[in-house]
């Protein structure tokens, strides 16, 4: 069965005004980039929203470079506008595979990681695709997903592209692609951005240059001064361990984080567990709940909220005031092997441009610019003041 929602009924004025006029922009190519919180992946989400409701025959494909991270980004972006805009009735969710389908016309949106390349090659009748995070991919992932995006369609096809620009040598903004459509904007194009947001994104200008250049003002650079090398990453880690730890980053308006960090022959395998924006005390106890077995296990919280420390007690977690000496954290994180998977998308994101603050001159400082760091705070927490102390014993004993 095809059947159209009314047109009449997409509220236009939800839509940021900066982006309402390319809503229905048909370029094969529509590349949306700039600073962090401008809105470009919301109305990404809005714009593949519009065509699933308005126009029939469509398979739209969400493509990130690691496939287990679409779960929180951008289906999880869907889900929540479909919910906002009171669509849910009329949308199918299949957790499984991460899909979702129109009941009324049966246009469907799927998912698949370029790490999935089989399963990438084997997609066939594709009407368009959103790349979220776009930067992960190399150029030859973006040449066989634009392959696929080669059928006959009813509708115009299009390859939405999202993405900060952190790296000036990277092939995206080296590349030029025929028919293609590129906007820029930046939180300052956003109304909606809450305003605590907008002062961490303008005390940036207090930071480093470079990343208020990059993150605040949208503009393609490169990072300097980066702290960490990127961790090694592995698909699949040991079957048992010496010990399991947690850390935990509190946040609001910025993410709170949870990292839990097992422990064998010295080495520490990390898996991100919680990464989320407007978390109460409540809501995260009911997450931590669902994702932590062993209670006994030491958590390792940011000493500056020891009102919190003393709720999650309460809830029976065996809750620890966190060292917060940054400076010691990090060069003991930095001596130590430290293993990620791919599906922990902000740690390795975060571990990418940690760098050290920088003033006008060129003069590095002995302290990292504080942004887009909850992860690894989180792992720091853990890892220093849990092990510090033996790693000195090991020390002194070799």
């Amino acid at each position: 069965m095809e059947a159209s929602y009314p047109r009449n009924k997409f509220d236009d004025s939800s839509i940021n005004i900066c982006y309402r006029k390319y809503l229905e922009n048909e370029s094969r190519y529509f590349i949306l980039y700039g600073g962090a919180g401008s809105g470009k992946s919301y109305f990404a989400a809005q714009k593949i929203l519009f065509r699933m409701l308005y126009e029939n025959h469509h398979k739209i494909l969400l493509i990130r470079k690691v496939a287990k991270t679409i779960r929180n980004s951008q289906f999880s972006l869907l889900k929540t506008l479909i919910s906002d805009s009171n669509l849910s009735s009329i949308f199918r969710f299949r957790e499984s595979d991460l899909s979702i389908t129109n009941k009324l016309n049966s246009n469907t949106i799927i998912s698949v990681g370029v790490d999935d390349r089989e399963k990438l090659k084997s997609i066939h009748g594709i009407t368009s695709i959103w790349i979220e995070e776009a930067t992960e991919l190399a150029k030859k992932d973006f040449v066989q997903i634009d392959l696929r995006l080669r059928n006959r369609t009813s509708n115009y096809k299009q390859i939405i592209m999202t993405f900060n620009p952190v790296d000036a040598n990277h092939w995206l903004h080296n590349t030029h692609l025929n028919n293609s459509l590129t906007v820029k904007t930046t939180f300052k194009d956003n109304p909606y951005l809450d305003n605590s947001y907008i002062d961490v994104l303008n005390n940036l200008k207090n930071e480093d240059k470079e990343y208020y250049d990059i993150y605040a003002l949208g503009n393609w650079g490169t990072l300097k001064n980066i702290i960490f090398k990127p961790f090694e990453i592995l698909q699949k880690y040991p079957v048992h361990y010496d010990e399991t730890i947690y850390g935990l980053d509190f946040g609001y308006n910025n993410p709170t984080a949870l990292i839990k960090v097992k422990i064998k022959d010295g080495c520490y395998y990390t898996e991100e567990l919680i990464y989320g924006n407007k978390l109460t005390n409540s809501e995260l106890i009911n997450l931590m709940n669902k994702t932590i077995k062993n209670k006994t296990d030491m958590i390792f919280c940011d000493p500056a909220e020891p009102d919190r420390i003393k709720e999650l007690e309460t809830a029976g977690f065996n809750v620890h005031s966190a060292l917060k000496n940054v400076k010691d954290g990090i060069d003991f994180l930095k001596s130590q092997k430290i293993f990620s998977k791919p599906e922990n998308q902000n740690l390795n994101k975060e571990v990418l441009s940690y760098s050290y603050k920088t003033d006008r001159n060129g003069n590095i400082y002995d302290e990292p610019v504080k942004f887009n760091d909850h992860a690894l705070d989180a792992l720091r927490y853990a890892l220093y003041t849990h092990c510090r102390d033996r790693n000195e014993m090991r020390i002194r004993r070799i």
